[in-house]
């Protein structure tokens, strides 16, 4: 019997290459549409061959592409997507902007949520660094982490990022926040934590493969459309903040 498409796939995601990724992310967003298409048609849609469809079908655990289609079938994607108000309905953005956001939750895997959420059981120091962007970003996710009783630093300057460092121990939580998971700096800075700390390194980037994602324990993914207006990059922070704030109401319960 074919399964739920997301559960089926969940285990191949840290498997995926650069291409396979995107022919993924693809599905994501477009199932009732993937759901009717033959095999020509799909890898027609991607300049790709049938054979590497296929494979790529093997890839994500299914038999073949009869079988990856018949777990579209079954996933009754529309079915678990909450009723959007009509004024929604009328702006294709919307539509986009609200899709990204509940994928990323879609796609969270089952057995990283329970991975990150037994770190929380045992009461870590968390210690959060974002790239640029994600700046802002960082002060919520230390209210957040402060908010459920754990230490939580997050370093806003320079030389609060070094003494982080100093402080930083193996059996932490550190939280990378990187739409991009490519920023040079970020990444310097992680390799030099992890040249002699091993901390728990939970991640939150965009569904590629970069460089962040490769470093860390723990991965979740989030789409959005890029945007940038005026030099300033307005790219959507929406789905990393959802992410986060599930991990804490799911640490809540668990403590309950």
């Amino acid at each position: 019997m074919a399964k739920d498409f997301f559960e089926a796939t969940q285990d191949a995601l840290p498997l995926l290459n650069k291409t396979e990724r995107t022919l993924f992310n693809y599905v994501v967003k477009n199932m009732d549409t993937v759901k009717d298409m033959s095999i020509k048609k799909f890898a027609t849609e991607h300049y790709l061959s049938t054979t590497t469809i296929f494979r790529f079908a093997r890839k994500l655990g299914f038999s073949g592409y009869s079988d990856f289609i018949n777990s579209l079938l079954v996933t009754e994607h529309h079915n678990h997507l909450p009723s959007v108000p009509q004024v929604i309905h009328n702006k294709i953005y919307s539509e986009e902007y609200l899709k990204n956001v509940m994928e990323a939750i879609r796609v969270m895997p089952v057995a990283k949520v329970n991975q990150v959420l037994e770190v929380l059981s045992r009461k870590p120091n968390v210690y959060i660094l974002t790239d640029t962007n994600a700046s802002e970003l960082g002060r919520y996710c230390e209210k957040l982490f402060l908010g459920i009783g754990s230490r939580t630093y997050f370093p806003e300057v320079p030389y609060q990022t070094i003494a982080m460092i100093d402080l930083l121990q193996d059996d932490d939580l550190l939280i990378i926040l990187s739409y991009s998971g490519e920023e040079a700096g970020l990444i310097t800075m992680v390799e030099h934590i992890c040249h002699n700390k091993r901390p728990f390194l939970l991640s939150i980037t965009r569904a590629d493969n970069n460089t962040i994602q490769n470093m860390s324990d723990a991965n979740f993914y989030v789409f959005a459309d890029e945007i940038h207006m005026n030099g300033i990059n307005l790219t959507s922070q929406v789905a990393m903040l959802m992410i986060l704030e599930l991990l804490v109401y799911r640490a809540l319960d668990a403590n309950e």
